[in-house]
């Protein structure tokens, strides 16, 4: 497979607890870039003389234009992530938690348990604070090894994810898990080693599955959306130079980020996508450190507003609060 271009993973460290490291090579200061951009101006020109154009026919608005984008880094930058001091115990509901989801409002929280193959739902008396989170109820999945969960946005289908295949659910109710029907199976286990979590585009046309030991992140077509029986692997992004032990996506709702959890290195990693929900256009942007809460770090998600960031320490048994600061 086409390999996407990573730049050497060096970093940037800081003395400030919290603040991203990033990519020396993805990071430019001020100076740095009005330096290549008066360089890459100086080229541009030579490129239009020796082609025999006047630069001065070319429109300056549209080459200052064509020039930012080409050095500018894209998506959203994480500047400093701190925990909030706020987490909620899982203790008695689920057995080794791990991915966890939310309803657009912040009210609704579920998560899955590998060992009791179940998803539980939590009801927030506070929005989107995971501390006021009280149990509601579980129900359970067919198979074994529960990673990965998604649930629609309209709250009438689920999807569990348990390392190579995907159950599909649908929810008579929207939200209510009571209302589930059986599920369907579907195996990807033709490309699929061991994958842990899973995305989607919220069209339901790309459905995203990270795999640790294959060492990379799996784009599927879907032709039906939604229909995971309906999938195609249209591109893998090896991301072996970062990655030790992957176990967990999300994408940011612009589709121009997608968040890692690596269990081994105690960090998320930020990738930056030059084209939205397109992963053959990533780069690795930088990282930060979740050591001081967990050393087993699994589930991952985010507010709707990407204010907040929600880890699950599988060890702790619990699910830990981030607050983001982005730039």
């Amino acid at each position: 497979m086409k390999k996407c271009w990573q730049a050497d993973p060096i970093r940037e460290k800081h003395d400030t607890p919290g603040t991203i490291k990033q990519e020396k090579s993805h990071h430019l200061n001020l100076s740095t870039r009005a330096f290549l951009r008066a360089a890459l101006t100086r080229f541009v020109i030579t490129v239009l003389l020796l082609a025999g154009i006047s630069p001065f026919s070319v429109s300056s608005a549209y080459l200052q234009q064509g020039l930012q984008s080409a050095i500018a880094p894209s998506g959203k930058h994480f500047s400093n992530v701190s925990f909030s001091g706020q987490y909620l115990e899982i203790t008695s509901d689920t057995d080794n938690p791990l991915a966890t989801c939310w309803n657009p409002d912040g009210t609704l929280f579920f998560i899955t348990g590998r060992y009791s193959n179940n998803v539980a739902m939590y009801a927030l008396t506070k929005p989107w604070e995971i501390s006021s989170a009280v149990f509601v109820m579980a129900v359970e999945i067919p198979g074994k090894n529960q990673h990965g969960l998604y649930i629609r946005a309209d709250g009438q289908k689920m999807w569990v994810f348990d390392r190579t295949s995907i159950w599909t659910f649908k929810l008579d109710n929207p939200w209510d898990l009571s209302t589930m029907s059986k599920g369907v199976n579907t195996d990807y286990s033709h490309f699929v080693i061991r994958g842990h979590d899973i995305d989607f585009k919220p069209d339901g046309t790309i459905l995203f599955i990270d795999d640790r030991d294959a060492e990379a992140i799996f784009e599927v077509t879907l032709s039906t959306p939604w229909e995971v029986s309906s999938g195609i692997l249209t591109y893998t992004l090896d991301i072996n130079d970062q990655q030790e032990e992957l176990r967990g996506i999300e994408f940011l709702n612009d589709g121009k980020v997608m968040m890692l959890l690596d269990t081994k290195r105690n960090e998320v990693l930020q990738y930056n996508l030059q084209t939205p929900w397109k992963i053959s256009t990533a780069t690795f942007f930088g990282t930060f450190d979740i050591s001081n809460e967990t050393q087993q770090g699994r589930g991952l998600s985010f507010s709707a507003d990407e204010n907040k960031m929600y880890v699950t320490g599988r060890d702790e048994k619990r699910v830990f609060q981030y607050e983001l600061k982005t730039e």
